[in-house]
């Protein structure tokens, strides 16, 4: 052995306890030491150093731990739909809605009478009553709440839950009254203005219990009101015990919102008057007219009679009137005051003072013109006249306008003046405006010295109301309808080609019919028949558009004389419509037209917007300053395209548009080598026919309603046999087409409007075929109208003259 293993065992013998000692140590800790998977170890993370930098690890900087993550939540957010409109949701009301309860027997008399009187002042009113399930009622009045619960001690809870159940959001304040009382719905709306919606309000007047408000003087509750009514009605209906209205709904309020009657709200009175047992309105009303109080009542109560609501109405009206009237003044005298201020010193005022200025025109196009009259005759009122008798309605508008004057010169000079005459009359019509008058005035003094007066009259715009017009779709399919004679053959096929292109081709929700008019002894079947070929192509193209429902169809009508002898007969256009109509549902839209149209599909589906006709009578334009019409400027709205399938509305409006009609080529193209086929919307080819009302929209229901009501006058042809004895009447009824009797014997409201889409193409119009005088002036004008504008007339004449 050497001696160094020598010499290192006698050490170890020495120090063998100690060597022991620490190997068993060291396997002690091994066996509790964790055992580590991962044979490499990231020193970087054990080192307060890193390793890559000579930066200091912050210990408390935080970590991310994506471990896990993203975790799904365990309630899943609702998706935020938000309104339909803006109002909704940032909770913007109206004001006032009023609820009247009254009983089927008074609704033709008392809620009309209601409804007349406050419905247009304001946001919303509803009429309820309890009535039978089963039963209508006997009047048509907008807003009718039916109730089947015909318990009437329950009435106006079941009120409450109307309101609370569709209009608790959308009113601040909701007014609750009977019938029996009449309500000052200007008085109403103005209390209502003045009082915040951020306090509870139960307003009125006490009945018998001062705590509970009445009924029959009305009650005005503020939304936060309704909204504690909505969860104790129940309490309300199961504790109601008495037979007063007034006490059962008094107790509900008090109970759910703790807040008795009161006639005061922020500084805020309610009047109401209660008129004796023994009033009697033509002796007592003066007197009640006396009453501070009564002046200022919101209603007046028990009223039975639905006149005497008409009556009073007319006094508040007058008092309102005379209110308005002394703040125009005041305000007048203010501008006068005020203007001497501004830079232009006295320019600036216009006339009448704070009335709209007139619109200055932009070139001479613009210019507006003043049109010279007198009490029987209007001249130069156009382009294509030069003198013509006033209508009624003109005639009624120049009385009026120099009746007034005349009393307002007579009362300034002392009734010392006396009227002779007028001299000369002028007016001019400005859509932003009103109707401007110049009067030139005839009056004689006492001692018979005459006197000539020129005044200036101005007749403004009242406010500018929207009408309401029903919401309609564009699908509805349009049957349209051309009448076809002898004549006519030609002009047919091409119309069908035509058509087919326009319509068919592009699978538009169209139906033609072809009516087929056969004079005495033609032939009707075979190929004998003079409208064999038009027959053959509608099959053609029935068969060939057959997988698209699309189809061309025909009526055949044997005439009693010849055709051209009653072409112009508007009661032959009549008569083809009750042989068509009857073959279509109510639901139908009826539309007749031209064979000499320009068929666009724009004429289908647009038109261009100029003026609505209201009422039952075609009047001038400055003539609708007495109707409640939208007048907008023309030059901004005229260009407006509406849809044809939206002017045709189901019992509420037909449609009649306005063609542009070619003049005579011979004329227009006189020193022309080539005369055009086509022809453009422009002055020297053509003018749009306000005298042709040939094309007209309808439904099958409105025309077969009106044909009902003039059944009596006008006997339905059910037949071709029938149409001899509806021409014999031509001579005694003047109905100058669809159009006018629309006009004349319905309700409905008849629009009229230019259509650049729809051009009629040049044909001789023959005058003979009519035996009433007024169509055949009518038709004289027409055709007078329709050879060509005045300057080709003119020159026309003048290179006449040179080759004589």
């Amino acid at each position: 052995m050497s001696p160094v293993i020598n010499i290192l065992f006698s050490h170890c013998r020495s120090n063998i306890y100690l060597i022991v000692g620490v190997c068993v140590g060291l396997s002690i800790s091994l066996l509790f030491a964790p055992i580590e998977i991962n044979d490499c170890q990231d020193l970087e993370e054990s080192l307060p150093y890193s390793i890559s930098s000579n930066e200091l690890i912050d210990e408390y900087e935080p970590k991310i731990n994506i471990e896990a993550k993203p975790q799904k939540a365990k309630r899943v957010p609702k998706v935020f739909v938000r309104p339909r409109y803006y109002s909704t949701e940032l909770g913007i009301r109206d004001k006032l809605f009023i609820g009247v309860l009254t009983s089927p027997e008074y609704l033709h008399s008392r809620a009309i009478a209601l409804n007349k009187t406050v419905s247009h002042l304001v946001d919303k009113v509803r009429y309820f009553i309890s009535i039978p399930e089963g039963t209508k009622p006997n009047v048509s009045l907008p807003g009718i709440v039916g109730f089947t619960d015909t318990r009437s001690i329950l009435q106006p809870f079941h009120v409450l839950k109307y309101i609370t159940d569709n209009y608790l959001e959308d009113y601040d304040y909701y007014f609750l009254v009977k019938d029996t009382s009449y309500i000052n719905a200007r008085k109403l709306t103005e209390i209502v203005n003045q009082i915040s919606v951020s306090q509870d309000v139960h307003l009125g007047i006490g009945s018998g219990d001062d705590a509970y408000c009445s009924l029959d003087g009305g009650i005005i509750l503020s939304n936060s009101v309704i909204k504690k009514l909505k969860n104790n009605l129940d309490w309300c209906v199961k504790t109601t015990f008495s037979s007063s209205d007034d006490v059962n709904i008094g107790r509900c309020i008090l109970h759910s919102a703790s807040l008795p009657c009161t006639h005061k709200a922020q500084e805020q009175i309610y009047f109401s008057t209660k008129l004796n047992v023994t009033f009697d309105y033509q002796n007592d009303f003066k007197k009640l007219c006396a009453d501070e109080d009564f002046q200022k009542s919101i209603t007046i109560y028990p009223i039975y009679d639905h006149l005497m609501i008409y009556n009073i109405n007319t006094h508040f009206a007058e008092m309102e009137l005379l209110k308005v009237e002394k703040e125009i003044d005041s305000l007048r005298k203010q501008i006068v005051k005020t203007t001497s201020f501004t830079p232009k010193n006295q320019q600036d005022l216009s006339w009448p003072i704070g009335n709209q200025p007139g619109s200055n025109a932009m070139n001479r196009f613009d210019i507006l013109r003043w049109t010279y009259f007198n009490m029987t005759h209007v001249f130069l009122d156009d382009d294509f006249g030069t003198v013509k008798e006033l209508n009624d309605y003109q005639k009624e508008d120049v009385n009026n306008v120099v009746n007034v004057t005349v009393k307002r010169v007579v009362d300034n000079y002392n009734k010392q003046l006396k009227f002779n005459k007028l001299l000369n009359g002028y007016w001019k019509f400005d859509s932003s405006r009103g109707v401007d008058y110049i009067l030139d005035l005839s009056f004689a003094t006492d001692s018979g010295v005459e006197v000539n007066k020129r005044i200036e009259v101005c007749k403004p715009l009242g406010k500018v109301e929207i009408l309401p017009v029903p919401y309609v779709t564009e699908n509805s399919r349009i049957n349209m309808i051309i009448a076809v004679d002898a004549f006519k053959k030609e002009e047919c096929m091409k119309f069908l080609a035509h058509y087919a292109d326009t319509c068919m081709d592009r699978k538009d929700k169209v139906t033609l019919t072809v009516v087929l008019l056969y004079n005495p002894g033609y032939a009707s079947k075979g190929n004998e028949d003079i409208f064999h070929e038009i027959k053959k192509r509608a099959l053609f193209l029935t068969e060939k558009y057959k997988k698209d429902q699309l189809k061309v169809t025909w009526l055949s009508i044997r005439l009693p004389t010849i055709s051209s002898f009653i072409e112009i007969e508007p009661l032959l256009k009549i008569a083809i419509a009750d042989l068509y109509v009857k073959k279509f549902s109510s639901d139908n839209l009826i539309l007749f037209a031209d064979t000499r149209m320009e068929l666009k599909s724009e004429y289908l589906n647009r038109v261009s917007f100029f003026t609505v006709e209201k009422y039952r009578r075609l009047q001038k334009v400055h003539d609708l300053s007495y109707d409640n019409l939208l007048f907008s400027n023309f030059n901004s709205f005229a260009m407006k395209y509406l849809q044809v399938r939206m002017n045709t509305i189901s019992q509420w409006q037909v449609f009649s548009p306005i063609p542009f009609v070619q003049y005579n080529p011979d004329i227009i193209y006189y020193d022309a080598s080539v005369k055009h086929v086509d022809f453009d919307i422009i002055h020297n080819h053509g003018r749009y026919d306000d005298y042709n009302y040939d094309s007209v929209s309808f439904y099958t229901k409105d025309y077969m309603t009106v044909r009902k009501s003039i059944e009596n006058q006008v006997p339905l042809v059910r037949t071709d046999k029938d149409i001899a004895s509806m021409l014999q009447l031509s001579q005694t009824i003047s109905i100058g087409s669809i159009f006018e009797m629309f006009v004349v014997f319905s309700n409905l409201n008849t629009f009229r409007a230019v259509e650049p889409a729809l051009k009629l193409k040049y044909k001789e119009i023959n005058c003979i075929g009519t035996r009433n005088n007024i169509t055949l002036n009518t038709c004289l004008k027409q055709r007078n109208l329709q050879l060509g504008n005045r300057g080709q007339l003119t020159r026309l004449i003048l290179d006449y003259k040179d080759h004589q």
